[in-house]
């Protein structure tokens, strides 16, 4: 489980307001895809996915058919293997596949104030880490 930092804070921030790619995902992590240790960074950003995906905070985008409805097992397993299906390799699924926020996340982050572009540089929200905590997507 990752933890609760300003980094975290700002990706879920970005899930409420536009779709994104596991690409561009936590770039600060890690030093992002292009840092030191890009494994460790693939490694947490597989980890908030699934957490997200099994707490029903975001889901694939819509208009990718084939992945609607796959477990977070299912979906961490494309992006570590690839999608030969659909010829995708393992490092081009992680720019193809695209994940939105749920009703569920945009409730919670209008209920605090961070669902508007000027929430992604605010203060960390002690709230928002303690409610995905009791939902098991990040550590405090």
């Amino acid at each position: 489980m990752i933890k609760f930092d300003r980094e975290v804070q700002r990706q879920i921030i970005v899930f409420g307001l536009d779709d994104d790619s596991p690409s561009s995902m936590l770039s600060n992590v890690h030093g992002g895809q292009y840092g030191a240790t890009p494994s460790e960074w693939r490694e947490s950003v597989l980890s908030l996915i699934c957490a997200m995906l099994d707490a029903e905070l975001i889901s694939p985008h819509p208009e990718i058919d084939d992945y609607q409805g796959k477990s977070s097992k299912e979906i961490s397993n494309l992006l570590e293997q690839g999608d030969p299906e659909n010829g995708f390799d393992d490092d081009i699924i992680w720019y193809v596949m695209h994940f939105n926020g749920t009703e569920k996340l945009l409730e919670l982050l209008r209920q605090l104030g961070l669902n508007e572009w000027a929430a992604v540089d605010a203060d960390l929200s002690l709230p928002l880490g303690k409610a995905l905590a009791e939902m098991n997507v990040v550590q405090i």
